[in-house]
């Protein structure tokens, strides 16, 4: 009996651990086509999709001026992302939803690099932009 306990514990173990692999690779995947899917509407200037497509936070936390400002900013210091190297990823699930963070250090066509944060919020069957940020020694002086 003990040992039909422990052969149970341990596949329920293995299955739990199983599933949050899955959505590990899920939240890595998701995260990449995120950045890139935002990375094209960056290339593309495409200021009023990002805002407009964005969170409802993202737009209570922003005006679209401060939204079109950032990313002209980025787009004039560092130029357009060419390719991202994913970092870090949080995910967060509870009863408000999916919240995914991600970082990628991105090279810029000015020959730039930067280090991008992402937040998304998944609204029904979608990521949306809750928030974004970009570090990078070439934003200054340039």
């Amino acid at each position: 009996m003990r040992r039909l306990v422990a052969v149970f514990g341990i596949a329920a173990g293995l299955i739990a651990l199983t599933g949050c692999f899955g959505m590990l690779k899920e939240a890595q995947d998701n995260s990449l086509k995120l950045a890139t899917a935002l990375h094209k509407q960056m290339a593309a200037g495409d200021l009023a999709g990002i805002y407009n497509n964005a969170d409802e936070n993202y737009r209570m936390s922003m005006t679209r001026e401060r939204s079109d400002a950032l990313f002209s900013m980025v787009a004039s210091k560092l130029g357009t992302p060419l390719d991202c190297e994913p970092g870090g990823i949080n995910v967060d699930v509870n009863k408000l939803g999916t919240t995914l963070r991600s970082h990628c250090q991105t090279h810029f066509s000015k020959n730039a690099t930067g280090d991008e944060s992402f937040v998304w919020l998944k609204s029904g069957d979608q990521y949306r932009l809750v928030s974004y940020h970009v570090s990078s020694r070439d934003l200054i002086g340039r």
